[in-house]
């Protein structure tokens, strides 16, 4: 039975819900026709099972729409369920009327079928009161907490007032958890390594499992079987060892052990910036007062251990020299404080101290209690001094559940509770109606189950889900560096050498077996740098001149090419075929041979620092110890982060394990930057430039196919819905995402529920102009080939300079990418040198205008829009805007008179093209600067659109039709699509309320090639002009903003 069979099952089961004409919950008298619309639109979806892509512009009030259409579904929907198990009950008693004297109609035991109906009718009932009386202890005590806190703030208020000097109120400081507790103090001469800590524990393999109540199994392993049979295996796996321990425990825990039985919404977004306006808007309404919510996020935004994030932070290189959390040491310092072994001082205050043998060691593994006994713990909400692990889990779930908080409320909870927001906030998800986490947490499978989040029958809301294709395959896709490959071998090595004679002969094993996997894949990458594969027919396999000097010893002036390989290649290539990827990976992930392995690798560091401290030492004997308080130093891993080396490994190998036509193997030699400190190794945007670039070998898993890993949750979930302000182009998410939804041999997706809407403003508000020639006449068709002449970059500055004579207050523009910015605002600054005005294109545009850039850092980011922010509201008193100079931007000083606004010169898919907005003066304007088509030389997409093509074809060679109305191969459609939907998610910034207005300027004359017109945006489709000469669009700007003006005075003199 498919999926949409067992959806058509559920509707038959239960009556379809009757769509509310109006929705009494919308916080504003009167929504707009499109929100009602909208509204309507989602709560059919949900009702019927299918799956929703809404498209709403920005600025007309989309999150709203969806709670309200959402939320309003799930309480109508809980109603019905209430009322439902009544209903039958009733009828059971009224048939039972009519059906007693016929007992021949029962069924073929002898029962009546009144009697069977009756019973039927009986155990929903009590399983709904079962569910109810749940929910009101749940209740009981939610309410409990709102009254205890309604109480301690009214007596802090009166206390207050009577405090006398030098008293403390109650809740004014809190005593930290370890004031009375001495630090310890590091001793220099502290050098042995303890084994017991980094010895790697006893491992079951599926071959060698043996008196646990598992039989031997009588087969090799799985071999490299597909990834659907591994997860039906590992699902038959995991039911048996549930079984297995929860006969042999003596207790059980109703949150540990039972599913959640709430029915609920995953709302999903990108940041948490976005998910904090959700429950913002959320508040708004009335259901901001008795839904039960929920906020998920990392380490990086609830961690509340001070210390913990001052070990993850540095400063970044900017002017405000701000700090930054490196996610991946912040995780690694909260995962080593539960380790076993470590001393209570280095343990998480804020943890809850929990037995070995309690119910909560399952899931946080074995952590004593890390705080003192003679510890008194001081808080805002605390009744006794000492609580359990448990207790503090439940009292932060109950406060977290009296009030919607978004994620700096629920950090803010915990500090309060000193409770850690970061598993408390998960104790609390079973019993939500609304869950908001990112999209990480959600899409990713093996953190979706780490997180026991429950799919099955539940409504996901995606938000901002015009790039959830890439975000599936960025984040399926693995990078594997040569360098962490070595770094692996050497610390195995060490390991193996120093615990041989204590590990197990099946750790044992499994270390060898890693070692020959890290030595193949070395020996492949060592191959394919020496040019030893060749493959004259691979368009892949070419040698490409090197940019750059030969490396020392190298005899030929030329670096290997990126060659791409399905897995099956790849495995035979890289002499890993015959090794059990699958069994090596289960190694990896229950053995905690990744984690033991960096601890004792970092031991071995601090051992060897502790040597060359104590050699200065006694070579300064007599002197002041410089260490003496603080210990020797310890030095800084070379690594990338504190993520153990393994991890990466490991990713890798599950890559490997996907149906052979799903993804890509590449080996490449990949641009990174490092900052000064070492600590930092992160890919550069493909035409960043860098002055501290290197090249270094990779191994990537590229994904290619994301509904396999988007697939499950389709079929899972009740309804899920794509939701954004721009959607367009829609045709990718249909055959990338759901092919499987679509009717053989049509082009019907009868589970698809597509809403679009025009925008709230009026159609006066909203000009679109596309430009097909600069000022001079000269044509601007700015492909690759053309857009470097020197007098397109002329004619462009050219068109800008009229453009923002005549757009007021502020203009956004997007260039292609960072290096064309780079390139223009060079030939921007040069002075002509045959003309009577000796000033540059860039002195011009900032007499209109005060200019700027966006920084390179993300940092500089906010300081820089609060000062663009400010010149265009307030009279410039300033120099010029600080990021030119690193533009090499001369003469940036203004005449007295001053600039009329500002411009922000911008890169689309930057960080000014998504998530910011430029509503009413900061955005008047926003213009494109060509059309941002990727590097279509990249071996990546050219990979993925040869897959799209072979995908198109195979489905025309099945179908029953002969010819094909396609214009385009699809892997085409989506290199188009890619420019398209960031050309789209860029012209949005302007527009953000119904009373804004604004021009959209698109300098490029392929703009008005039929088919990218209808891959624009719907709600500017009726309002674009297109000027075949730069007079008209000169006439057009002015005329807009004529009219505008006119109306503001208008509107003054009322």
């Amino acid at each position: 039975m498919t999926s949409w069979d067992n959806d058509s099952a559920h509707q038959e089961e239960e009556e379809p819900l009757t769509t509310p004409s109006s929705f009494p919950t919308f916080p504003y008298p009167t929504p707009y026709d499109i929100q009602t619309q909208f509204m309507q639109g989602l709560f059919e979806c949900i009702d019927r099972r299918k799956v929703g892509i809404f498209e709403s512009p920005t600025g007309t009030g989309k999150s709203l729409s969806m709670i309200c259409g959402a939320v309003g579904w799930l309480m109508e929907r809980e109603r019905a369920e209430r009322e439902r198990p009544e209903q039958k009950l009733k009828e059971a008693e009224k048939s039972e009327t009519t059906l007693h004297s016929t007992t021949t109609s029962g069924s073929s035991n002898g029962t009546p079928d009144w009697v069977l109906q009756h019973h039927t009718a009986s155990i929903a009932s009590i399983a709904r009161q079962e569910r109810e009386v749940k929910a009101q202890e749940l209740e009981i005590r939610i309410q409990a907490v709102r009254g205890r806190e309604r109480r301690m703030r009214e007596d802090m208020d009166r206390k207050k007032k009577r405090q006398a000097a030098g008293m403390r109120s109650i809740g004014g400081q809190f005593a930290p958890l370890h004031n009375d507790t001495k630090k310890k103090k590091e001793d220099p001469d502290e050098d042995y390594v303890n084994d017991a800590e980094y010895l790697v524990d006893e491992y079951d393999s599926d071959d060698d499992r043996q008196g646990n109540g598992k039989p031997k199994r009588g087969n090799s392993g799985y071999g490299n079987v597909s990834k659907e049979v591994l997860d039906l295996l590992k699902r038959f796996e995991d039911k048996e060892d549930a079984l297995r321990r929860t006969s042999a425990s003596s207790f059980t825990t109703e949150d540990a052990i039972l599913e959640p039985d709430v029915l609920k919404i995953y709302y999903c977004s990108r940041t948490h910036s976005q998910l904090s306006q959700f429950i913002e808007e959320l508040r708004k309404t009335s259901y901001g007062d008795h839904l039960h919510v929920i906020s998920l996020g990392s380490r990086k935004n609830l961690c509340i251990n001070e210390r913990f994030r001052k070990m993850a932070s540095h400063k970044a290189k900017s002017l405000e020299a701000s700090v930054t959390v490196n996610i991946n040491k912040l995780n690694d310092a909260c995962l080593d404080a539960q380790k076993s072994g470590t001393p209570s001082d280095h343990r998480c205050q804020f943890l809850p101290g929990l037995s070995s043998s309690g119910p909560w060691s399952k899931m946080w593994g074995s952590v004593s209690s890390s705080v003192p006994s003679d510890v008194t713990v001081v808080g805002k909400y605390r009744e006794s001094a000492v609580m359990t692990g448990e207790e503090k889990l439940l009292e932060f779930r109950d406060h977290a559940l009296t009030h919607v908080r978004d994620i700096e409320e629920l950090a803010a909870l915990g500090t309060e509770l000193e409770t850690c927001p970061y598993y408390g906030s998960r104790k609390a998800v079973r019993h939500c109606q609304l869950v908001t986490l990112p999209y990480n947490l959600l899409l990713h499978a093996s953190t979706r189950e780490s997180l026991k989040l429950v799919v099955k029958d539940n409504i996901l809301l995606l938000d901002e889900a015009h790039n959830l294709i890439n975000s599936l395959l960025q984040m399926h896709s693995v990078v594997l560096p040569l360098d962490h490959v070595v770094l692996a071998q050497d610390q195995l090595k060490v390991y193996l050498s120093r615990f041989e004679l204590q590990l197990s002969s099946i750790n044992e094993g499994y270390i060898r077996v890693l070692l020959r996997i890290l030595k193949a894949l070395e020996d492949f990458v060592t191959r394919w740098m020496d040019g030893s594969f060749v493959h004259p027919s691979s368009a892949t396999a070419r040698h490409q001149q090197s940019s750059g000097p030969p490396q020392q010893g190298a005899e030929r002036p030329f670096r290997p090419a990126d060659r791409v390989m399905k897995v099956n290649e790849f495995l035979h290539d890289a002499k890993m075929d015959h090794i059990n990827l699958f069994k090596a990976h289960t190694y990896l992930e229950k053995s905690g041979v990744a984690r033991k392995l960096q601890g004792f690798h970092e031991s071995l560091q601090r051992k060897e620092a502790q040597k060359i401290y104590k050699e200065q030492e006694r070579r300064v004997a007599g002197k002041v110890k410089i260490y003496s308080e603080r210990g020797p130093p310890i030095p800084s891993s070379k690594s990338p982060s504190t993520t153990p080396v393994l991890s990466t490994l490991d990713s890798f190998l599950i890559s490997l394990l996907n149906p052979d036509n799903d993804g890509r193997v590449i080996v490449a030699m990949d641009e990174t930057t490092r900052d000064d400190d070492g600590d930092d190794d992160l890919p550069l945007p493909h035409d960043r430039p860098s002055m501290s670039a290197l090249r270094r070998p990779v191994l990537k898993f590229m994904l290619l196919n994301p509904a396999r890993v988007f697939r499950p949750l389709v079929e899972e979930a009740r309804s899920v819905v794509l939701a954004g302000g721009t959607m367009e182009p829609v045709s990718d998410l249909l055959s990338h995402l759901f092919p499987y939804l679509k009717d053989e041999g049509s082009a019907h997706y009868p589970r698809i529920h597509r809403f679009s809407c025009g925008h709230v403003i009026p159609k006066e508000n909203l000009m679109t102009l596309i430009v097909q020639k600069s000022p001079t006449g000269l044509p601007l068709e700015l492909s690759f080939a053309q857009r470097n002449r020197d007098e397109i970059m002329d004619g462009i500055g050219q068109a800008l300079v009229n453009l923002l004579n005549l757009i007021p207050d502020g203009v956004v523009v997007f260039f292609v990418s960072y290096s064309y910015m780079a390139q223009i605002m060079s030939r921007w600054q040069q002075k002509p040198n045959n003309s009577a005005d000796s000033s540059s294109i860039m002195d011009r545009i900032q007499t209109h205008k005060t200019v700027f850039v966006e920084p390179k850092e993300s940092t500089d980011a906010d300081r820089m829009l609060r000062e663009y922010h400010d010149s265009i509201h307030f009279e410039p008193k300033r120099e010029a805007n600080p990021a030119m100079a690193s533009f090499a931007c001369s003469g940036g000083s203004v005449g007295r008179s001053g600039p009329k606004g500002a411009v922000l010169f911008s890169v689309v898919g930057g960080k000014m093209s998504e998530g910011i907005n430029f509503s009413d003066r900061l955005g008047r304007g926003v213009i494109m600067v060509g059309m941002p088509f990727p590097n279509k030389g990249s071996a990546e997409l050219q990979e993925r659109m040869r897959y799209m093509d072979q995908v198109q074809q195979l489905e025309q060679d099945h179908s029953s039709s002969t010819t094909s109305t396609r214009q385009m191969t699809a892997g085409s459609e989506y290199y188009e699509n890619l420019c398209m939907r960031a050309v789209n998610q860029s012209i949005g910034r302007a527009i953000r309320h119904r009373g804004d207005y604004a021009v959209i300027v698109l300098l490029d004359k392929r703009y008005d090639t039929p088919r990218i017109r209808k891959k624009l945006p719907r709600w500017i489709g009726s309002s674009i002009e297109v000027c075949e000469q730069f007079g008209p669009a000169v006439k057009h700007l002015a005329g807009f903003f004529r009219a505008k003006r006119a109306e503001g005075a208008v509107s003054a003199k009322r």
